[in-house]
């Protein structure tokens, strides 16, 4: 009880230091959200590709025989009525030339033996190469072409089905071999001929994102943390090495002072985070339940008080101030970069992007992207909850350690 009615008392009073600084506090609320917009705005004019820009994809055919050639044709034709995609046949010298003059985003290859491991019963292989500086791009062409798989792995058990019955009968090699590029051509026609691959793949992904929603939560996200952390610092200025010392000898704890000013950080962070939030849901125009709150609001308390308690953490053990506020910003900088607020995850280098769903942001992010952009009905509250559990633990030791440092 003692320790909670100490706890208390400082709660009260870094809320009342906050209230004087009134004027402060409405410049560390305008001034994130200012600086917020600029370098989303611009990251996102840079990373964001002109939508009437159709993608640029090269086809390289290293077979070369009539299989291989009524593909390209056919695919080269699809493409050339969409707005979106533009598909060119080329050589595999002059298509690594393109993406170097960044003229392309995506080259694959129909390999040699393509025709005879198709008849074969061969495991078909589709290689593709894609331009780094045009992720999203070739991201979007590799779910093209693994759809092109697909359609070329059904049409291979077809075909492959045909050639056991017809292998049954009195056709000579020849003959047969001619039935089943007849069939192959068949096969191809119903799976190009009339854009279905195209069509259904690229509005898959056209309606499982948008840029402007997901940069304006990404920009609430990157505002509640500069909120925790400035608030943290706030309070922490008050505090001189006089008056610490002070404090010590009356019988108060470091753990009192701590957990008061990650309290009063915490409430006033989420506070500012619910009313931008508020404005957010407007311009954005979702429908949200009672339940999807509750679910938001839990994912930003876990992650609120996670970060904090790093800052925290820090703070303790750092006793230079402007060291651990430097400190503090790196490990703030730190999980917003890696939860994908300030560039999307997908620009990565494909090693590192395995690493992100593992960092406490990136998950707090991606169940807030997916409740709001996705409308999910549901949600995983263990990671973080883990997450949670375990700074906390660290932080309850680091009270103690210190404690006992001090005496």
């Amino acid at each position: 009880m003692h320790f909670f009615r100490k706890t208390f008392f400082f709660m009260n009073e870094y809320a009342k230091q906050l209230k004087k600084k009134w004027a402060t506090l409405l410049l560390l609320f305008l001034f994130p959200l200012l600086l917020i917009g600029m370098i989303v705005g611009l990251i996102a004019a840079l990373l964001i590709p002109d939508e009437n820009t159709p993608i640029q994809v090269a086809l390289v055919d290293e077979d070369l025989t009539k299989e291989s050639k009524l593909i390209s044709t056919l695919l080269t034709e699809t493409a050339s009525g969409q707005h979106y995609l533009q598909i060119v046949s080329t050589s595999k010298k002059q298509a690594q030339q393109m993406m170097d003059r960044n003229e392309i985003s995506t080259y694959f290859l129909l390999p040699k033996d393509f025709t005879d491991d198709l008849y074969e019963g061969e495991s078909v292989t589709i290689p593709m190469t894609g331009n780094p500086l045009r992720p999203i791009d070739s991201y979007i062409t590799k779910e093209l072409v693994d759809s092109f798989a697909r359609y070329i792995a059904a049409a291979q058990a077809n075909i492959l089905v045909i050639n056991e019955f017809a292998k049954e009968t009195a056709m000579s090699k020849d003959e047969r071999m001619e039935f089943m590029y007849g069939q192959f051509i068949d096969f191809t026609l119903y799976t190009l001929g009339k854009d279905r691959m195209l069509d259904e793949e690229v509005i898959m992904n056209a309606a499982s994102s948008s840029p402007r929603n997901y940069y304006l939560l990404a920009g609430w996200f990157i505002a509640l943390s500069i909120w925790l952390l400035s608030f943290y610092s706030i309070l922490g200025k008050e505090e001189t090495k006089a008056m610490a010392t002070r404090m010590t000898l009356s019988g108060v704890t470091l753990g009192q002072r701590i957990t008061g000013k990650v309290i009063v950080s915490f409430t006033s962070g989420l506070i500012l985070a619910s009313i931008l939030f508020a404005l957010i849901r407007y311009a954005i125009q979702i429908e949200f339940f009672l339940i999807d709150y509750v679910r938001f609001g839990l994912f930003t308390a876990l992650y609120a008080a996670i970060l904090l308690i790093g800052i925290a953490l820090i703070d303790i053990w750092v006793s230079a101030k402007k060291t651990a506020l430097f400190l503090g910003c790196i490990f703030v900088f730190i999980s917003l970069l890696l939860s994908g607020a300030l560039i999307p995850t997908l620009y990565f280098p494909q090693s590192i992007q395995t690493v992100f769903p593992y960092f406490f942001s990136s998950i707090s992010l991606n169940w807030m992207m997916d409740l709001v952009l996705e409308e999910r009905n549901y949600a995983n509250f263990t990671s973080l909850t883990v997450y949670f559990c375990f700074f906390f633990l660290l932080l309850l030791f680091s009270f103690s350690w210190k404690e006992r440092w001090r005496q």
